[in-house]
C-alpha cells in the first residue's frame, strides 16, 4: 500500500493541549458540522465548490477548516493561490475518520425515521479492472435485489489506485489480488487465483502444465501494471529464470489480444469471458500464491451493509469461473496472512 494508516491518536498526538482539553470536558469541542463542511472541501479541493455544493457561504467552510486546524493544532490543508487546495498527511488522516463518523451518523437517522437496521446510504466499491467485467454485473443485480435502499457504487482501477483511494476514505471495499499484507487492512479471500500461463491455442505447449524454462528465447508480453508487473516477474524470478521481454501492455485486454495474434506469451490471473483463441495453463514449480481478496480498512467499524456487501461478494465470486477448464485452480488449504478471513471454496 503506497500510504499506510497510522492510529488516529499518532496522527493527532494525544499530548496537544486540545487533547488534554478534550480528556477533561464530557462535550467535544468537534461537532458534526465541523466534519461535514470539512469533507466536502476535501472531496471538492476548493472550500468555494464546497459551499456551493452544500449552500452555505464560503467563509463558513473555511471557519469550520481553521476552527478544526485550532482545535488539532495540526494544519489539514495548504491553501494554493487559485489552485484550491490540497490536503496534508493529517488531512488524510482526519478525512478516512470524518467519513466514518458521517457514515454512522448517517445510519443512526434511517434507524430512527425508517426503523429499519439496514440504513439507507451509499456503499463504494473499488474493483481491479481486469476482473470487473466478470465480477461487477452479476454483483449489481444480487445487491440490488437485496437491498434496493442503497446504492452501490463502483469504480474501477489498478490495484494502487484502488489502495490510495481506500487509504483516503474514498472506498468502502475494494476487489483485488493479495499482493500486500498490511495491518491496516482486512481481507476476505474469495477465490485462489495463481498465474497461469497464457499461450495461443496452436502453441506446442498449449495442452499441459507449462515448465517456463522452454519459454525464455521467446517473445515474453509483459502485464505492465503496478504490483501486476513485479508480481508476474517474480513468479521468473523464483524459477530463476528471466524473460525475454519484448512487449510491455497496460490492459490485460491488450496482452490477450497479443498473444491471440501470435506476438508471444504471458502470465495472467484471470481468463476473459469467450477467450477460445487462448489456453492457459499452470506453472510447473510456481511458488507465487495469489487471492483474489474483498479488502477493508482495518480501523473502520463494520455495519450491515457492508458485512452483507462482502458476503453478496463471496456467493457471486463463487458462481463466477475465473478459469477456463484447463486452468482451474484448487482453493486454497490454508491462508497464512493473520488479516485473511478465509471464503467459500471456489466453484
Amino acid at each position: 500500500m503506497n500510504s499506510m494508516i497510522s492510529s488516529f491518536n499518532v496522527a493527532f498526538s494525544q499530548s496537544s493541549d486540545a487533547g488534554r482539553e478534550l480528556q477533561q470536558n464530557s462535550l467535544p469541542r468537534i461537532t458534526l458540522r465541523h466534519l461535514v463542511y470539512f469533507v466536502a472541501a476535501a472531496t471538492n479541493e476548493s472550500a468555494i465548490r464546497a459551499a456551493e455544493q452544500l449552500n452555505v457561504s464560503p467563509p463558513a467552510i473555511s471557519g469550520a477548516i481553521s476552527s478544526l486546524e485550532a482545535i488539532l493544532g495540526e494544519q489539514l490543508f495548504i491553501r494554493r493561490h487559485a489552485r484550491g487546495l490540497m490536503m496534508t498527511a493529517a488531512g488524510r488522516h482526519l478525512l478516512f475518520e470524518a467519513r466514518d463518523v458521517i457514515d454512522r451518523v448517517k445510519e443512526i437517522e434511517a434507524l430512527r425515521f425508517r426503523g429499519s437496521g439496514e440504513a439507507s446510504r451509499r456503499v463504494f466499491l473499488g474493483c481491479l479492472g481486469d476482473v470487473a467485467s466478470r465480477i461487477v454485473p452479476p454483483l449489481m443485480r444480487a445487491f440490488n435485489d437485496a437491498f434496493a435502499a442503497v446504492e452501490l457504487r463502483v469504480s474501477t482501477g489498478d490495484h494502487d489506485r484502488l489502495m490510495t483511494e481506500m487509504d483516503d476514505g474514498a472506498l468502502d471495499v475494494v476487489i483485488a489480488l493479495d499482493f500486500e499484507s498490511s495491518p491496516a487492512t482486512h481481507m476476505t479471500v474469495l477465490q485462489h487465483t495463481p498465474a497461469l500461463c497464457a499461450l495461443p491455442n496452436s502453441h506446442p505447449l498449449a495442452s499441459a502444465p507449462v515448465d517456463l524454462s522452454l519459454l525464455q528465447d521467446e517473445p515474453f508480453i509483459l502485464l505492465d501494471m503496478p504490483r501486476t508487473r513485479e508480481y508476474m516477474l517474480s513468479v521468473f524470478g523464483y524459477l530463476k529464470l528471466t524473460p525475454k521481454v519484448t512487449y510491455r501492455a497496460t490492459s490485460a485486454d491488450m496482452v490477450r489480444s497479443l498473444i491471440a495474434h501470435g506476438f508471444g506469451y504471458s502470465l495472467l490471473n484471470f481468463s476473459a469471458q469467450g477467450d477460445s483463441a487462448l489456453s492457459y495453463q499452470p506453472i510447473i514449480g510456481q511458488n507465487r500464491p495469489a487471492n483474489l481478496v474483498a479488502i477493508r480498512p482495518q480501523r473502520r467499524r463494520t455495519n450491515a451493509i457492508t458485512n452483507r456487501l462482502i458476503e453478496t461478494l463471496q456467493d457471486v465470486v463463487n458462481r463466477v469461473t475465473l478459469y477456463p477448464a484447463s486452468g482451474i485452480a484448487p482453493a486454497p488449504d490454508t491462508v497464512t496472512a493473520s488479516n485473511l478471513e478465509s471464503a467459500p471454496e471456489s466453484a
